[in-house]
């Protein structure tokens, strides 16, 4: 057990503590900055797929027309 002894010692360190969380906020913030998906404008979608509701589909889902790179929800109660 005399390699578990140095863990105390280590994670009270503030030094050590304070570069642990600059690393992970380094790491996190990207994250939590990033802005709204691609996919939410149809030219974002790779050639093969459309855009459908925000998503990138290879075929229209049902109730959806199709109009090229983009797929278009009509309203079937009308």
């Amino acid at each position: 057990m005399r390699c578990l002894e140095g863990i105390g010692r280590a994670s009270a360190n503030p030094a050590i503590m304070a570069k642990a969380l600059m690393a992970l906020l380094i790491l996190i913030l990207p994250l939590l900055a990033a802005g709204p998906a691609q996919a939410q404008v149809a030219g974002a979608c790779p050639p093969p797929k459309k855009l459908a509701a925000g998503a990138c589909v290879t075929a229209c889902p049902g109730g959806y027309e199709d109009r090229g790179r983009d797929c278009v929800y009509r309203n079937q109660s009308r």
